[in-house]
């Protein structure tokens, strides 16, 4: 149904991001927990549309922006996660010197850029998307304006960034010029018609694949995550973690879920995923056996964690992949929610050995991490695990078990700097005692979510399950 109403949730997001910058400018306050909670309440009016508009199909400007029941439940656990993050963010701010206003209205553009990009099936409606999400990230990357590192990682963000949407444009120029078109099911319907231009197509669709391969950060163009991870605040660092990842996986879902059934031969561009993936795993975790620093360690997980999910891609199961990272919200930003617990003003407790004791001294943190910790290595009975033996056996009923096998081999290797935080936590002697600030409840409320999410999806993932069916098979068909 084509209907203004398909802008709802786009426009609420908006809307809140330009009254913030407003209220910042006139008012003035040196407390900034009012934006936070305008923010909340537009997240929380934003969902309540998302939820009313569950199988009602609205789209407007002739269907190029459309909110189909996928598009719908990824836009809502995308802004669960926002909303986690500005919970997160409400006296971390203030204790790190970011206390600025427009952090909100960043975080909301951003938002915004990543609702555009799962809304549509067109290639430029997409990168328009994708700019407004890349523009608002390389600020929020450096709004640690009294740190180097801080400032090191929104020039890496945006220099490779701005290669990455290079290659998205030169990619969706030669589709355009293969297909007459930008429109995602068109594009990819050319390849099981087209002949005289197919090759042309076919790099177009590789450089889209690379472009979309910097914003998921598999492996060999991950280049940025750790040093961007490390530099940026932490509440914006678990938000590159899981938004910009989910929208990119999105993306491809949209492309590869057509293309798997009419392109006549899919081999090079299969390969080109297997590669991408095996390396994705094995380097992610590898690299991470080294680290030292949480954040570092967490960035190459994510990367591990692009490389599994790639898996799903490639064995042609999209509701393994949509499963995977509603899991992936609730373990990644309730791990970063637990690193960003043990900061006070004075520093940020980020080194390995700044864990040692931790989980004796302060239990629930302690606990709350350590879950998180075993959701992300795959041990039952958390949605880590269950996310993980859908992917590997929709990958196995496809004939991919070579891939299985560096997969669970993979995440064997990655046991082992999990489980080291956690022995850093419970069975070594503390040198020097660390202080936090325990007066954060929005904090406390995201480790107890994150918590409850991570085992209820491990334990009962029936009702999420329903959705996820649902939302899947609103694709159209081909």
């Amino acid at each position: 149904m084509n209907t203004f109403y398909a802008l709802a949730p786009l426009l609420i997001i908006v809307a809140a991001s330009l009254l913030i910058l407003l209220l910042e400018v006139f008012l003035k306050r040196e407390s900034k927990n009012y934006l936070a909670y305008i923010s909340l309440f537009f997240l929380f009016a934003c969902g309540f549309a998302c939820f009313n508009f569950w199988n009602k199909e609205y789209s407007y400007f002739n269907g190029n922006l459309f909110l189909d029941n996928l598009s719908l439940f990824l836009s809502f656990i995308l802004i669960t996660a926002t909303g986690f993050v500005v919970l997160i963010s409400l006296k971390y701010i203030q204790l790190q010197d970011t206390n600025y206003g427009e952090y909100y209205s960043l975080l909301l553009l951003a938002l915004s850029g990543m609702l555009i990009m799962v809304s549509s099936s067109d290639f430029l409606i997409i990168f328009l998307g994708l700019e407004v999400l890349s523009i608002s990230s390389y600020a929020l990357a450096g709004l640690k304006r009294e740190d180097e590192k801080s400032s090191e990682a929104a020039v890496k963000y945006f220099l490779l960034g701005s290669f990455a949407s290079a290659f998205l444009v030169y990619g969706i120029a030669l589709l355009y010029g293969a297909s007459h078109s930008t429109n995602i099911p068109e594009v990819i319907h050319f390849f099981s018609t087209g002949s005289d231009l197919g090759l042309m197509a076919l790099i177009g669709l590789g450089l889209v694949i690379i472009a979309f391969g910097f914003k998921i950060a598999v492996v060999p163009f991950h280049m940025w995550t750790p040093d961007v991870y490390q530099g940026a605040p932490t509440p914006i660092t678990a938000f590159f973690s899981f938004g910009p990842k989910a929208v990119g996986f999105a993306v491809l879902l949209r492309v590869f879920y057509p293309y798997w059934k009419v392109a006549l031969n899919s081999q090079a561009v299969f390969w080109l995923l297997w590669i991408m993936s095996v390396l994705t795993m094995v380097v992610g975790n590898l690299i991470a056996l080294r680290q030292t620093n949480l954040k570092r360690i967490l960035a190459y997980s994510s990367i591990a964690h692009a490389g599994y999910l790639m898996i799903a891609i490639l064995a042609q199961d999209n509701m393994s992949l949509v499963f995977y990272l509603t899991v992936y919200l609730f373990m990644n930003i309730g791990a970063f929610a637990a690193v960003i617990s043990l900061s006070n003003k004075e520093k940020e407790h980020l080194e390995l050995d700044d864990y040692a004791g931790v989980g004796f001294k302060y239990p629930w943190i302690g606990a709350t991490f350590s879950v998180f910790l075993l959701s992300l290595a795959g041990f039952p009975p958390t949605g880590g695990f269950l996310a993980k033996f859908y992917v590997f056996s929709a990958a196995v009923r496809q004939g991919l078990i070579p891939l299985v096998i560096i997969a669970v081999l993979a995440s064997l290797v990655s046991v082992f700097y999990y489980l080291r935080i956690i022995i850093y936590m419970y069975m070594k002697e503390p040198a020097y005692e660390i202080e936090i600030h325990r007066e954060n409840p929005a904090l406390f409320l995201v480790l107890f979510l994150c918590l409850y999410g991570v085992l209820q999806l491990g334990l009962f993932p029936g009702n999420i399950l329903v959705f996820i069916k649902q939302a899947i098979n609103s694709l159209p068909l081909f």
